[in-house]
């Protein structure tokens, strides 16, 4: 009866394996995600500090992609000589680059670090 517990048990556990490997990357990537936004606080122009304040980490999403991790800045403001709406945090992006180094800098690591927290979890199963 034990043996017949234990693959119960292992096919259980495999079954489940899908669904935790994506929560183990996920956990790499809010982290990756976390360090970018504090990279790109660092790299970017301050003049007032709104720019940098609004660097964060945005999740979620809808359907398949509720799993999403996104790394923003900024938001639309309205220039005041044209009316228009402006993505000033791009404006600045395209001048002085500073989400593009934070995501460089990280992005080498990532696929190491996803690899190896599914090994080190998977051998805790």
């Amino acid at each position: 009866m034990s043996i017949h517990y234990d693959l119960d048990t292992v096919k259980i556990a495999l079954a489940e394996l899908p669904e935790k490997i994506l929560d183990w990357a996920e956990e790499v990537l809010v982290q990756q995600a976390e360090l970018i936004v504090g990279l790109a606080k660092i790299y970017v122009r301050v003049e007032t500090g709104s720019l940098r304040d609004s660097i964060r980490l945005e999740r979620g999403g809808e359907g398949m992609n509720w799993r999403r991790i996104r790394v923003r800045a900024g938001g639309y403001i309205t220039n005041p000589k044209t009316g228009r709406l402006v993505d000033y945090a791009r404006l600045i992006e395209h001048k002085f680059p500073f989400m593009t180094p934070a995501l460089n800098e990280v992005k080498p690591t990532i696929a190491a670090m996803i690899k190896a927290k599914i090994v080190e979890n998977a051998n805790a199963l």
